[in-house]
Formats: structure tokens, sequence, C-alpha cells
């Protein structure tokens, strides 16, 4: 759809099916009749159904209670429903909301075959799929309820085997054997038909990259049927410095293969601004709205206490905050920002498209044959939709803006990206330069028994480390580290010290451990000189009194601070008001708000389009139109990879109740000559690690 002026928008949303068979009307006087559960499901938009074909006596009543639904389910998958039902008539019902007590034993078990699969950082239903040689409808058959969107570290997940009579590719003889390598540490590989660089890097155990320094034949075009290719044993390749790992396929084998490492946008070269250029903008947002299911569903297989309450809360925030909302907000948001655009003058189509929550929907979308003419992508905002759109837009190198994700696992593979929200190393940089900047009071941080953040945990402490070095390269520093669970919060006064400041950095998103430790360090502030140091989440922590805040001092960083003094936020408001008659209330937990980002993201890059063209991407160092927030502030990652926002503020709670700006200390000048030994174990630091075991 083309958007020329406001009164012209119009949003086509949904797509409604009716399966329909001819029948004859059923009598209201047939008594109901025992009803079976059916066995034949379908996916229809990334959503998994049962069909069920009424039979003779079935009512709407009979059948609910047969799959252990709610007449009110049905009724809305199946408009008509409600006021009748016809014999031979084919339902809808999703699996995912049907009750487990009244399951059909008779139902096929899983394939022998089968096996399970636990997701790893990162990971999609899209990815897990293109690895293991699965579709996606396959896998999600095989687990009734599972959400595509919410997909949990470590998370089982059934990945069927091969359907009875298929006819599926057996791995050749040699694929079976153990690779022979030979004295230089080389094996030798035939590639065989439908054969990539990725399934043969996988087989391997070796990344794409080794294989390609290797074989310096190897181009763009990637292996032909029946070359030789030389694989070198996975002990000689050299393991990067980090340990996150960032899995190496971009979810389409067709692209799999790495960009070049000096990748310099040579299309770019020659292209300029075009005054009289329509430019074409898709924005990609999931309108659709499905009701979310029962807290027990999704509670069902959490086993550890920390993530219950992450779920917990996430299931109280949507049921307050649909994030059907939150997307009306963020697109409303944009279409400010298009209609100041156009009133400066810039020529604009501008595409708006409803993902519905569906990779099926975006992988549809992205075949209409406009697509291939966009000047900027702008969305989609589910990981599982980010990484299908993501492969289009590197593919056929269109700039595409990510507004809310906040990993690396995509910038780092697309040069075409731009992620707005900065990832957690961008955040812990600053966060650990802060801390480290302390060095010479009692640093005590608090994290709570979760191993799933284990890595994140581990990440920071390193870099705080580091920043001790720079900032203290000689001085002993007190650090401890405390594990405490949220019913033993009251212990962390054994890590306090008197006559000395103590810093306490708390990074956590658990707000009932968080309410828990500021009351604990509020009620000590009589006995101990105390700052807080906390993440983004805190302020949105609605169970905390503000005024520990204040009294503790506390400091949090955050990339988008909104004031309603500022010039600009009153302006945009005005206009939001006059626009849609209220005022954009949605947030993330982050308190990034939707409707103002939705301006911001918007302006600034259909800003950059008609300052600077398709060459945009060259010319942002130094570029910066009036933003509602914070400006932005990209950084490249990698000379292959995209764009990422690392602008960060830092603000402090004053027993004044006010809320200022901190400036973040510059690291020390290093005057020496020599970079030093990295000997931490010569270092005096008093690390005292106190942990309580958590039951």
């Amino acid at each position: 759809m083309v958007f020329y002026r406001k009164n012209s928008l119009i949003v086509l949303a949904a797509a409604l099916l009716c399966l329909l068979l001819p029948a004859h009307s059923q009598e209201g006087g047939s008594p109901a009749v025992r009803v079976e559960r059916s066995t034949n499901k379908v996916i229809l938009d990334g959503t998994v159904y049962f069909i069920h074909v009424v039979e003779p006596g079935q009512t709407l009543y009979s059948i609910s209670r047969a799959y252990n639904v709610s007449e009110k389910q049905i009724a809305v998958e199946n408009p008509g429903a409600i006021s009748g039902i016809q014999i031979g008539q084919a339902l809808k019902i999703p699996v995912a909301a049907v009750g487990q007590a009244a399951i059909d034993t008779s139902e096929p078990a899983p394939s022998a075959s089968g096996k399970f699969h636990l997701v790893r950082e990162g990971e999609t239903i899209y990815r897990i799929s293109r690895q293991l040689g699965v579709s996606e409808d396959d896998i999600l058959l095989a687990n009734p309820g599972l959400d595509p969107e919410n997909l949990q570290l470590g998370q089982r997940i059934l990945i069927p085997g091969p359907k009875a009579g298929a006819g599926v590719e057996k791995p050749a003889e040699d694929e079976a054997r153990e690779p022979a390598y030979n004295d230089e540490g080389f094996a030798h590989h035939r590639v065989k038909r439908k054969e990539t660089l990725f399934s043969i890097s996988r087989f391997y155990g070796v990344s794409i990259q080794d294989i390609k320094a290797a074989n310096a034949e190897l181009g763009w075009g990637g292996p032909k049927t029946g070359q030789v290719l030389r694989i070198p044993l996975p002990q000689l390749v050299e393991q990067p410095e980090s340990h996150i790992e960032i899995p190496e396929s971009t979810g389409d084998e067709a692209l799999s293969e790495e960009p070049p490492r000096d990748y310099g946008y040579q299309e770019l070269a020659f292209l300029h601004r075009d005054s009289e250029r329509n430019y074409r903008v898709g924005v990609m947002i999931p309108f659709d709205y499905s009701e979310a299911p029962p807290p027990d569903t999704l509670l069902r297989d959490v086993k550890t206490e920390a993530r219950r309450q992450r779920i917990i809360e996430r299931y109280r925030l949507e049921q307050a905050e649909p994030e059907s909302v939150r997307f009306l907000e963020f697109f409303q948001g944009s279409l400010l920002a298009i209609d100041s655009m156009r009133r400066s003058g810039m020529k604009l189509d501008v595409y708006f498209y409803d993902t519905q929550k569906s990779m099926a929907r975006t992988r549809a979308l992205l075949e209409q044959p406009e697509m291939l003419k966009m000047d900027l992508i702008i969305g989609p905002f589910y990981t599982f939709n980010l990484e299908i759109v993501s492969a289009f837009s590197r593919k056929h190198k269109i700039p595409m803006v990510t507004p809310f994700y906040n990993e690396r696992t995509f910038i780092e593979e697309n040069p075409y990206l731009f992620q707005v929200t900065p990832s957690v190393e961008a955040e812990y940089r600053d966060l650990a330069r802060l801390v480290a900047s302390k060095y010479n009071c009692n640093i005590v941080y608090v994290r709570e028994p979760d191993s799933l953040d284990t890595e994140k945990h581990a990440l920071l402490q390193a870099l705080i480390f580091e920043g001790f070095e720079k900032f203290s390269p000689s001085e002993p520093v007190t650090f401890k580290e405390l594990v405490l669970d949220v019913n033993h919060t009251g212990e962390i006064v054994h890590s306090l010290t008197a006559g000395k400041k103590n810093i306490v950095l708390v990074p956590t998103r658990n707000e009932a451990l968080a309410s828990r430790v500021a009351s604990s360090l509020y009620f000590q502030l009589k006995n101990f000189d105390i700052e807080l140091i906390a993440s983004p989440f805190w302020p949105g922590f609605s169970s905390i009194d503000y005024r520990y805040y204040h009294e503790l001092g506390l400091v949090y960083y955050t990339p988008f601070m909104k004031s309603y003094s500022s010039p600009a936020v009153q302006d945009f408001l005005g206009k939001y008001r006059s626009w849609f008659h209220t005022e954009p209330q949605a947030t993330t937990r982050k308190g990034i708000n939707y409707g103002i980002a939705g301006h911001d993201i918007t302006f600034y890059f259909l800003k950059a389009l008609d300052v600077y063209g398709p060459r945009f991407i060259l010319e942002l160092d130094d570029f910066s139109p009036g933003l509602v927030l914070t400006p932005y502030q990209f950084e490249r990652v990698s000379e292959a990879g995209g764009f990422e926002n690392t602008a960060f503020r830092f603000y402090q709670f004053t027993p004044s109740l006010e809320l200022r700006s901190l400036a973040l200390p510059d690291y020390p000048v290093e005057h020496y000559f020599f970079k030093p030994m990295d000997n931490r174990r010569g270092r005096s630091y008093l690390n005292f690690r106190q942990k309580r075991p958590f039951h």
C-alpha cells in the first residue's frame, strides 16, 4: 500500500479462512454423541490447528468438551460457528489452546527416529529447521503449544524423524566414516550434489571462513559438484577470543557464506542524492492480535523459580498492555515522521505490511514484487521474522532497521542492518567503565543463582576487571560477588564495609529481587555509605518506592531518555494528541516509548535518505538530525557486519528528588611504552565470593 497523505492510509490486516464442505443442516433436536479428537493437523500463518469435521449429532458444546477448550475459542477461529454448525463443516481448533486432560491416547506417538534438540543462544525455529534439515511446520506439529517467538535457552524441542515412506536421501557411505586427515592436517572432500559450504562446515566442525582460507579458488559462487576441497583439522582452527558463540548460519543456506571481511559498499560509490526521486520504504509491523495462552500452559515445563517469575511478569504486562496496542503506537509515531518529511518536500512511497507474528506471512510479503525495489525496510519486530528479512536484506543489498532487537546475532553477518537498541555487549562496556572508575570503593556485585545468565555475568565481570587494570593498575581493589536468591537478600549487609563507600551493582531484571535488595539497602543507610547501580529495568518497577532510589543515589543507564520538560518531547506529544487524541503510553521493559521510537527511527532514516540518497550508509558519522529522544550514534560492529547504536546516557537519582545526568569518566592515558603482562594473580585483588546454596 502506498502512502500519500494522512487520510488515505488503509491498513489491510486480516485474512479470513472458512473451511466448509457441502453438507446438510444438523437438526436441533438430535442428541449429542461421543466426539473423538481429530488427528489431522495443519499450519496456517504459523499456528498449528486440529481440523475437526462435524459429524451427525455433534454440537459446539460437545466438541468444545472433547478438546477441552471453550466454545468462545472455537467461535473466534470459526466465525459463524456460535450461531450453529453444519454436518461436514471443518472447524479449526488451535492446538495450543487444547487442554491436556482429555488428550486422545490413540493419537500417533512421535517417530521412533525423532530426537530432542536443546535450544542454544540466538537460535530460532527457522534456524533450527535449516540446520537439522526439518521443516518448520514439522517441528511445530511435533511440539504442540510451542511458541516460536519465545524460545528459551536450554529448552528441549522434539525434532521429528523422517516420515514413513518418504524419500529421504541417505548419507553417502563416505560421510558416515570418520574423515581421514593427512600429515599436513587436511582432509579431502569431494563436493556432492546440493552440498553447500555451510553443510560441509557443519559436518567437519570447522567454520566456512577456514574452508575458504584453505581453498583459495573458492569464490562467491560456492563449491561446484565434483570439486575437491581441503578441510583443515578442527584442532588447527584458531578459536575466537570471545566466549559468546555467534551462530554461523544466516538462516538460509543459499546465503550462509560469510561476506568479505572488508565489505566496502562498492555499489554505492557513484550513487548520490536525487531530489526528484520517489523513495520506497517498507514498514513491517505485527498488527495481528491473538489472545495469550493461560499461565499454566506457559509454566508447564519451567524448572527454575527465576524463569517462572520472568514468565509471570511478562504475562501480566501483556495482559495489561497487549502487544497489538504497542505496535499501533509505533505505527502512529511513524506516520508523524512521514508527514514531517513529506511537508519538507521529500517524495515517498511508504508500504505498511502486517506480518501478523507469522513466518509464513513474512515470507509471502518478501515475494511481493515491490520488495526488491525498496530503498529501506523498517522492522520486523520478532526474532524469527527478523532472521528471514535480514537474509533478504543482505542478498538484495537493501538497508533495514531493527527497532528493539538487542543481540549481535544478525548485525555480525549483515552489512546492511542497523540495530537501534544497543546490544548487551555495548551496554556492559560503558557500565564496566563506570564501575571500574570507583576502584577505591567497596564494590559488591549482586546476582541471582540463575544459570541462564551466567555468561552475561562473566562478560560484565571480565570487562570490569579490565577497567580496574586501566584505572588502577597497581593498587588493590575490593570486589565481592554475592549470589543471592530472593528470600535471603538481608544477607547483603555482611558484604558492606563501614567507613568506606559501598558501590552495590545489581544488574538484574527480576523485580522481586530488585525490590528486596533496594529495601534491605535502604534500611542500612544509617550505618553505611551506599550507592546503588542497576540495570535500565529498575525505573519501570512499580513495586519499589522511588524514595529508595533517591536516598540510595540509584544510577542507571538508558539509550533513550524521555523528559517531559524537553521542548522536543512537548512538541511531539502535542502533534500526537492533535492526530490521535491520546498520548503514547506503551513502553518496553527498558522504558523505551513505542510511539516516540516509531517517530525517531522513521524520521532519522528518512532524513538520511533525503540528505544523502542511497549512499547514506557511508555518511552517518556526523549525521545528527533533531530527534525527540537521545541522538543515535551508529558504529559498525566489524568490517563485514552492520551498524549498532552505541549512544548511552547515565542518570542518577539524588536525595533532593531530582534526576541528574551523570558523565561517564574516561579511561586514564597510559604512560608506559610496553603492555604489561596480564597476570591477574600478581594483583592484590580482594575478590570475595559469597554464595548461598539455592534450594
